[in-house]
């Protein structure tokens, strides 16, 4: 059960909220749970790339999406834009799986400068 619903069993107006949604597993989870029912509202950086996805999820599901471009890697300022873009919806699901590289390369977290300030 998700939220209350049996799986697969939504109600109609629900929506799915995924970060980083136009690559990889955010983007698979997206088209998957749209063709189990859910509405789907994109969250990315590229506007391209979400228009891209939002019509594909639109042709190959039949679900209503909804795209807000946003930087994760900008400040608090963004909040703003997500909930504007979410005003209204009922949200049932929130896959946050957003990336954000902190330093060039791969390190150790704590080893990165300014770790402190990320947070």
């Amino acid at each position: 059960m998700i939220g209350g619903w049996i799986w697969g069993c939504f109600p109609p107006a629900l929506f799915l909220v995924v970060t980083g949604a136009t690559n990889g597993i955010s983007k698979a989870y997206a088209h998957e749970l749209a063709g189990r029912g859910l509405n789907i509202v994109l969250i990315s950086r590229d506007l391209s790339k979400l228009e891209h996805e939002a019509k594909a999820i639109e042709r190959l599901h039949g679900k209503s999406t909804r795209v807000i471009q946003v930087d994760f890697t900008g400040g608090l300022e963004i909040y703003e834009a997500i909930a504007a873009g979410l005003k209204d919806l009922e949200i049932g699901v929130l896959i946050n799986s957003v990336g954000k590289q902190y330093a060039p390369g791969l390190r150790k977290l704590l080893d990165c400068e300014d770790f402190a300030k990320h947070f």
